[in-house]
């Protein structure tokens, strides 16, 4: 599992031809990373916004209760995963479009290991300089978007010109969900989880 992550950094094309080698069990077992994986952002967002704090034109530190984090750092954590399940599910339910090779699992694991680049600079939330952050946000999230560009023809065993039409439908899910998130975010702060402030 680790020795993927690494590859689909260095070599992502002959490392997703690894992942699609695979067997069916040994793809759903890694199912559990992901789940782990997906904790890492929410608890740095959690560390960064109650302990860190972040700097607004040379301010003392804003910081939030904790009280107040947990249950936005447990939505956001939410989110993440909703976004791998629903993503994954949707790639599996788009491959009999495209005469693909899946099973439920399957979507759900080739999209943990494309959200791994967001899963690493969600890390950075534990020191929220904002500028930095969205500067690697966005990079990270190209990266992503490259991976399953190239993860969705070999995992789901289809011609490249088919793979990538594939991999568009589930970029457009993607967008949509995020979309969604953002609605929701709105919807939750207001109503449900609103950040208080400790200055």
């Amino acid at each position: 599992m680790i020795a993927h992550l690494f590859g689909l950094f260095y070599n992502p094309q002959k490392e997703w031809e690894k992942i699609a080698a695979e067997s069916e069990g040994t793809i759903k077992r890694s199912l559990i990373y992901f789940i782990f994986f997906a904790m890492l952002p929410a608890i740095a967002m959690f560390i960064g916004t109650t302990q860190t704090g972040w700097v607004v034109s040379g301010s003392e530190p804003i910081r939030i209760t904790v009280a107040s984090a947990i249950p936005l750092a447990v939505l956001f954590y939410a989110a993440i995963i909703g976004g791998l399940v629903f993503i994954g599910l949707m790639v599996h339910w788009m491959s009999e479009t495209y005469d693909a090779e899946s099973f439920p699992i399957k979507g759900v694991v080739l999209m943990g290991y494309a959200f791994v680049p967001i899963f690493l600079a969600g890390l950075l939330a534990v020191y929220p300089v904002w500028w930095i952050d969205i500067i690697l946000a966005v990079a990270a999230f190209s990266y992503a978007i490259r991976l399953v560009y190239l993860g969705v023809p070999t995992m789901m065993k289809v011609p490249e010109d088919r793979g990538f039409l594939y991999a568009s439908a589930v970029f457009m899910v993607a967008l949509v969900y995020v979309v969604v998130v953002l609605v929701a975010t709105a919807i939750l702060w207001e109503y449900v989880s609103f950040p208080i402030f400790t200055n």
